[in-house]
């Protein structure tokens, strides 16, 4: 049973690296200081991604789908914002990148890009299975709840750039699970329904 286990596992982190690397996102984004704009290119090739345009505060000032197997291309005119830090984000399925951008009374800069990697979940008869990948080895805390909110199951995994795990649903009293995965300050969760 280890053994297959250990071969299932293998094949779900096969799976999630060729989904991750056919969805390579390709992001340009180049400035016109002149003119305070900001141009955004999209290569998007296997998963839908969602895309938002986000002031200091938290609101959100454009937002727009991506479809999947779509080049997409957008130009922002910054002209009317107020000076300041925006964000430009985008998250599909296995990550989430986002750009800090800084505009000024005459020029726009871009200051930082920072990518999360975000956990890959996928069911296949009865089973669940979890995979993350965490380069920089930081705690993971894996938690799963059932639809009382009681803790069904819980496991802290230390020093591994490499997070897999599978959930065995099989024997599982029917209803809805969540399975929370925390990852340093970020925390991401999935719902499973068993019927």
């Amino acid at each position: 049973m280890k053994r297959f286990m250990k071969i299932s596992l293998s094949f779900a982190f096969l799976f999630v690296s060729a989904l991750g690397m056919a969805n390579e996102m390709d992001l340009r984004i180049s400035t016109d200081k002149e003119s305070k704009t900001l141009l955004f290119k999209y290569d998007n090739s296997t998963t839908d991604a969602e895309l938002r345009f986000v002031d200091g505060e938290g609101n959100v000032i454009f937002t727009e789908s991506l479809e999947d197997n779509a080049e997409y291309s957008k130009k922002f005119n910054l002209s009317t914002l107020k000076a300041g830090i925006y964000f430009l984000e985008v998250e599909d399925a296995v990550k989430e990148t986002a750009y800090t951008i800084s505009i000024g009374d005459t020029n726009v800069a871009i200051e930082n890009r920072l990518e999360k990697n975000k956990p890959v979940f996928s069911e296949k008869e009865g089973m669940v299975y979890l995979n993350l990948l965490n380069l920089n080895k930081e705690e993971v805390v894996i938690t799963v709840y059932d639809d009382s909110e009681r803790t069904v199951a819980n496991e802290i995994m230390e020093n591994q750039a490499i997070v897999e795990k599978a959930f065995n649903f099989k024997n599982a009293h029917k209803g809805q699970y969540i399975i929370k995965v925390k990852k340093g300050s970020d925390t991401f969760y999935n719902s499973i329904k068993i019927d």
